[in-house]
C-alpha cells in the first residue's frame, strides 16, 4: 500500500505559500490519492501484481535518484557531493517497489503544480502589472533531475499542471512564458500527455517530452486525476507486463 501519511504531509512541504497555491497543493494531493486508489483497485487482484506494491514519497534524495540510474547498469560516473539533498515536486513521487528486493525502485509518476501570474486580478484592483513570475524556472530543476533518473528507461512519467494569468494564451504578453515552456519540453506540444520517449533509434538519443498542462484557469483534482492515472497506469504496464 502507498503511504497515505506521507501524502498528507506533502500538502505542506513547501512553505511559505499563498492561499491559492495551498489550494493547488491540496488538489494535487487529492488527485495523487485518487491515482493510488485507482492503481491498487485495478491491479491488486492481478497475479502479475503479486509482490509489487506502491509507495508514495513527497521527496527523493539525489542519492536515491542516482541509485536508480545505477540500476540501469549503463553509467559509472557520479558526483555524490550533494547526494543528501532532495527534490520535492509539489505532487510528489509515486514509486513501484517489489517485496524482497530493496534495490527495485521504479518511477510511476512525478507530479508538479505551479501557479504563476496575478495581473488579471491586479488590473481589477486598479494596480499596475507586475513582471512575469519565475515558477517555471523552479520547475526546471526537478524536471532535469527526473529526466536524468529516467535516462535509461523508455518512459518519462512526469506531469506538471500550471495555472494563472501568466499562462493566458489569449494575452500576447505571455508569449515568452510559453516559449520557455516549449523549450523546457524539448519543443514538443504543451497540453498533451507524453509518457514514452520519442524519435530516437539505436544510433541517436531519444527525446524525452513530458506532460505539461498550462492554462489560465486552475486545475481541479478530478481533471488532474484523469491525466495522472493514465500516466501511472501506462508506466506500471511498461514495467511489469
Amino acid at each position: 500500500m502507498a503511504n497515505s501519511d506521507d501524502l498528507r504531509k506533502n500538502v505542506n512541504q513547501h512553505k511559505p505559500k499563498n492561499t491559492e497555491s495551498k489550494f493547488d497543493d491540496k488538489n494535487i494531493a487529492q488527485a495523487m490519492q485518487k491515482t493510488i486508489d485507482y492503481i491498487e483497485n485495478r491491479f491488486g487482484q492481478i497475479p502479475n501484481f503479486n509482490g509489487f506494491y506502491l509507495e508514495f514519497s513527497g521527496r527523493l534524495s539525489l542519492k536515491g535518484m542516482m541509485e536508480n540510474i545505477k540500476n540501469g547498469s549503463i553509467r559509472k560516473q557520479f558526483d555524490t557531493t550533494w547526494e543528501d539533498n532532495t527534490i520535492m515536486p509539489d505532487g510528489g513521487f509515486l514509486m513501484l517497489k517489489k517485496q524482497g528486493d530493496t534495490k527495485y525502485q521504479k518511477l510511476l509518476l512525478a507530479a508538479e503544480v505551479k501557479r504563476q501570474g496575478t495581473n488579471d486580478k491586479r488590473a481589477k484592483e486598479g494596480l499596475k502589472k507586475q513582471a512575469r513570475g519565475n515558477a517555471i524556472e523552479r520547475l526546471g530543476k526537478n524536471l532535469i533531475g527526473v529526466r536524468a533518473m529516467m535516462n535509461h528507461e523508455d518512459i518519462t512519467p512526469f506531469v506538471c499542471f500550471g495555472s494563472g494569468d501568466d499562462f493566458n494564451e489569449n494575452d500576447a504578453s505571455t508569449k515568452n512564458v510559453f516559449s520557455k515552456l516549449s523549450t523546457m519540453n524539448e519543443f514538443y506540444y504543451l497540453n498533451k500527455t507524453y509518457i514514452f520517449k520519442l524519435d530516437g533509434n539505436s544510433e541517436h538519443n531519444k527525446f524525452s517530452p513530458v506532460s505539461m498542462y498550462f492554462r489560465k484557469e486552475e486545475w481541479s483534482a478530478n481533471e488532474m486525476f484523469e491525466i495522472m492515472k493514465e500516466i501511472a497506469e501506462t508506466s506500471l504496464r511498461y514495467y511489469i507486463f
